[in-house]
């Protein structure tokens, strides 16, 4: 017979799913009680507080359950089952129930209120639930709409299906009110700032950076270039998982589940789903955010981010992205199912299969003046290569500032012993020219 963390039966669906199936029955679903109460004194029931504890393996299918139960005199009940030791969470309950002239106890559930946390720590230190639902009425699942059969054995209660032990306590079980009260204030200040809202980078490409959160859940779809590197070292992946506020510190710790591999290329063709080349996941287990005026900037990290903010803090509806879109879109599995590597011939949007044909394209638009003999599509000479990097700009100007670095998908060179020139066309689909020691100028033959 299978345990489970009912004295008969799952609280619910998701209890059926992740507690069931807890073993056979042993002597380690037992609970000594107190050294200060009398195991052979006969139990009042009404009125009066019982505990036990079972005792698992270790797993998420048979983890450690404290339970604590109030029978109030006016027959209604308070049931609190802790989880532990496999899996972190709380379930507490309230109902009606009868005594038959045996004894034995019927308790039919009411409500159930269902709390999850991060770890074991994070529910004996008190924090705030990732998530909680509270069920009653038409809601309560079929485990929990249920008659609950209990023994009495005269000196303790026991469990019909589990034989965990209930021993008379003078500690007092929760208020179900209350707690839910608590619980909800804990998990709104810590979820409610966020729940519903998205943060993203601005500007013309760091929209392919943002997060969304939903609950206690978060999934972010991360992208970054550096501004002075080449405009093809763009990276993208994707993270989820669960998070928690401190608002104290400010700090968001992101507690990651899931994430897809690292993946390189041009910012617009990873948006794309089109990549270079592809590395190893980013992150470790944890990633760290501040939070400051609406903005989240990461801190911390191996890696850099470009800083992402919510434009409607005060409107959930308006805040982009939405969580629910980016799950459907970004996932970890299908974003990673979606990204495919570039072609040798079309990556980084190549309008030319060979540097032959560049060429052609170069001497059809009169670009070299007549001397197109001098001019050779690479064939290995002078210590070009194929994807050498240079220093390029985009500005007219004499001393040019915005330099930065492009590779060369294809290269043409000039050498007439006086003076050594090349022209290539660059990972980002542009034409430049110039003295390769120096800086190459931007270059466009169909306006010349």
């Amino acid at each position: 017979m299978k345990y489970s963390k009912y004295l008969i039966l799952p609280v619910s669906i998701l209890s059926v799913l992740i507690l069931a199936g807890c073993g056979n029955n042993s002597t380690s679903s037992t609970a000594s009680p107190d050294k200060t109460e009398n195991a052979t004194k006969k139990i009042v029931i009404k009125g009066h507080n019982f505990k036990g504890v079972h005792h698992g393996d270790g797993t998420s299918k048979d983890p450690d359950y404290k339970y604590s139960m109030y029978f109030g005199k006016d027959n209604h009940f308070v049931q609190d089952i802790i989880s532990s030791n496999g899996f972190a969470g709380r379930f507490t309950e309230r109902g009606t129930y009868e005594i038959s002239k045996s004894g034995d106890i019927t308790m039919n559930i009411v409500s159930v209120t269902e709390e999850r946390f991060d770890s074991d720590a994070a529910l004996s230190n008190g924090s705030a639930p990732i998530s909680i639902v509270q069920r009653e009425g038409s809601t309560l699942n079929a485990a929990e709409d249920h008659a609950i059969k209990i023994k009495n054995k005269q000196t303790y209660l026991l469990g019909t299906v589990n034989k965990v032990k209930l021993y008379q306590t003078d500690k007092q079980t929760v208020n179900y009110r209350k707690h839910y009260q608590s619980e909800m204030s804990k998990y709104n200040n810590s979820y409610g700032k966020f729940s519903n809202h998205g943060f993203t980078s601005n500007g013309m490409d760091t929209p392919m950076n943002a997060i969304a959160f939903k609950g206690s859940n978060f999934i972010w779809r991360y992208g970054y270039q550096d501004e002075d590197a080449d405009k093809d070292s763009a990276v993208m992946a994707v993270f989820e998982g669960t998070y928690s506020y401190d608002s104290s510190s400010q700090i968001m710790t992101l507690n990651i589940n899931r994430q897809s591999n690292a993946y390189y290329g041009n910012l617009m063709s990873l948006s794309g789903f089109e990549y270079q080349k592809s590395g190893g996941p980013l992150a470790g287990k944890t990633l760290k955010l501040r939070y400051s005026n609406n903005d989240l900037t990461l801190v911390g990290a191996s890696f850099k981010s470009w800083k992402m903010e919510d434009n409607y803090p005060d409107d959930a509806s308006q805040s982009q992205p939405k969580y629910d879109d980016y799950a459907n879109s970004y996932s970890v599995s299908t974003f990673g199912s979606q990204m495919h590597k570039a072609s040798e011939s079309d990556s980084n949007n190549s309008e030319f299969s060979s540097a032959e044909e560049f060429r052609d394209y170069i001497i059809s638009t009169g670009q070299l003046d007549g001397d197109e003999d001098a001019w050779k599509a690479y064939d290995g000479s002078f210590g070009i290569e194929k994807g050498d990097k240079y220093t390029v700009t985009d500005s007219d100007d004499t001393d040019p500032q915005d330099t930065y670095e492009v590779s060369a998908i294809y290269s043409l060179y000039y050498d007439n012993t006086v003076t050594y020139h090349v022209i290539i066309y660059g990972t980002n689909g542009k034409i430049y020219m110039g003295n390769p020691v120096g800086i190459l100028r931007l270059v466009d033959p169909e306006e010349d």
